[in-house]
């Protein structure tokens, strides 16, 4: 039974659209709730599976999008629409009380809204790579504008009802360099798209708040069973992983499922990221996967902790209640180094899991090989710069690369940090990590001051987005005196002087 283009009131009067798919069945059932702001026909085929398997499914489109009134302004209104609909769900005669809410990237936030929100309500919460907020998801957490997603995401999603699906696609290949244009607040009027809320992104930067967000404490209060699903390739895993390590309390149920994905995480066509094939092994079977936790959930079967994970070149999962998993602290001294940069010709970036061989060659990075006897690193390593900059604004870019011989140098982590003196001390995470060194790979720790167009450039200036090219300095240097590398070896190791 499908009842489609329904109307609910949100609080204050606006009226937003929804889907329900129900079994065949009079008996109260369970209900999957999924809020979006993609559009709800997507789901179309997803809601009448459900239905076939017991489970009432229920897809609502967010304020402002398709066939929702109001205006869509990102990560507001979020937490009492939500509200709205559990209410209005757990009401009918048809469903039996118990919400499972789910979603991946901002419909995860909208899932987490819906937890945080009617807790009592809430009996398993499924998240799939959430993106959490603007300020979190839009700029690096050292601050830095994510450039080229913010350019992306804001070009097909945002100031509009429905999305331009494609269109970021047509507008870089037609003008490559388009992301390279200074001063970064003119960019939205090259993109050829009418984009007024661009701007207010940058401007808000990485410490806006809109009131909405969803606290430590907010996830320390779930007690419902969760399901974390992320991807070692994507950008939001570290929102997935710090959700596993936050929500609930010793008693709260939770798994982890990390992939080698990127962010289309369980539904990747294929195995290939990059230049790495991750076999058969990484494709799993989502549907079953999901339907027996739910199932598990429901009924109380879950264990406390399953944490599910990939672990790359050895091409295999690795099953535990923990992660990571215990480690000893890799050490490895780093020569000092100078790296001079010029802000005009900045270093580029590459795509996921791309070969990063070729960019050997530029003078404008700093290399440091690390030797180790370790073979495998699970979890988080860590960077200790102590140096100089002498530009006003500084950007350290820091990326472990993992290098095949005479083949492609890939990268694992990485990780930066945006300096504003000209004494520089850095204490920097790097990771998450899960690799399996083969014969023949070496770890090199690369250092450069620029990431375009996947981070804004620095252009030495306090107001970096503001500043165009006539006001670039020639050149930047930047000195390290003395620096660590740690990393998470599973299994003895010994450190070396890189």
């Amino acid at each position: 039974m499908i009842r489609a283009n329904q109307r609910l009131l949100a609080a204050d009067g606006t009226a937003l659209a929804y889907d329900v798919h129900r079994p065949p069945t009079t008996d109260r059932v369970p209900t999957v709730v999924l809020r979006t702001p993609y559009g709800r026909s997507r789901h179309l085929e997803e809601g009448r599976g459900w239905a076939a398997r017991g489970y009432a499914f229920v897809v609502g489109d967010v304020r402002g999008r398709y066939d929702s009134d109001g205006t869509w302004d990102p990560y507001r209104n979020e937490r009492a629409d939500g509200a709205v609909l559990v209410d209005w769900i757990t009401a009918q005669a048809w469903s039996d009380g118990r919400i499972i809410v789910i979603g991946g990237s901002y419909a995860g936030y909208t899932a987490w809204a819906m937890a945080v929100e009617r807790p009592d309500e809430t009996a398993a919460i499924v998240s799939l790579g959430p993106s959490m907020s603007l300020a979190r998801t839009k700029f690096s957490p050292s601050g830095i504008l994510r450039l080229g997603e913010h350019a992306a995401w804001w070009t097909e999603r945002a100031d509009a009802r429905t999305s331009r699906e494609g269109l970021s696609a047509i507008v870089f290949r037609e003008d490559p360099t388009l992301l390279d244009h200074l001063p970064v607040v003119e960019i939205a009027d090259r993109l050829g798209v009418a984009l007024p809320g661009w701007n207010a992104v940058i401007e808000d930067g990485p410490e806006a708040v809109t009131g909405e967000e969803i606290t430590a404490s907010d996830l320390a209060a779930v007690r419902a069973p969760s399901l974390h699903v992320g991807g070692w390739h994507d950008l939001l895993i570290d929102e997935t992983l710090a959700h596993w390590d936050l929500v609930g309390d010793a008693e709260t149920p939770k798994r982890l499922l990390v992939g080698p994905w990127l962010h289309d995480l369980v539904f990747s066509a294929g195995t290939r990221v990059g230049v790495f094939d991750h076999g058969k092994a990484s494709k799993i079977a989502w549907s079953t996967e999901l339907l027996t936790w739910i199932d598990d959930a429901l009924s109380g079967r879950l264990p406390l902790r399953r944490a599910d994970t990939f672990v790359i070149g050895a091409d295999t999962w690795e099953s535990a209640d923990r992660w990571p998993p215990a480690s000893s602290a890799d050490m490895h001294e780093l020569r000092p180094a100078i790296l001079q940069s010029d802000p005009r010709s900045p270093f580029p970036s590459r795509a996921e899991a791309a070969d990063r061989g070729p960019l050997f060659e530029r003078t404008d990075a700093v290399h440091w090989p690390i030797t180790t006897a370790a073979t495998r690193f699970v979890g988080w390593g860590s960077v200790d710069l102590e140096g100089r900059c002498d530009a006003d604004v500084g950007d350290w870019i820091l990326r472990l690369l993992l290098v095949s011989g005479s083949g492609p140098a890939v990268e694992l982590a990485v990780t930066e940090a945006r300096t504003d003196t000209t004494e520089v001390r850095l204490h920097l995470p790097l990771g998450p990590l899960s690799i399996q060194l083969q014969p023949g790979h070496t770890l090199v720790l690369e250092l450069t001051a620029a990431d375009l167009p996947r981070l804004a450039r620095n252009t030495g200036t306090a107001d970096r987005y503001r500043t165009g090219t006539e006001s670039l300095p020639r050149l930047i240097v930047q000195t390290v005196d003395r620096g660590r590398l740690v990393l998470p070896a599973v299994g003895h190791a010994e450190g070396t002087v890189a």
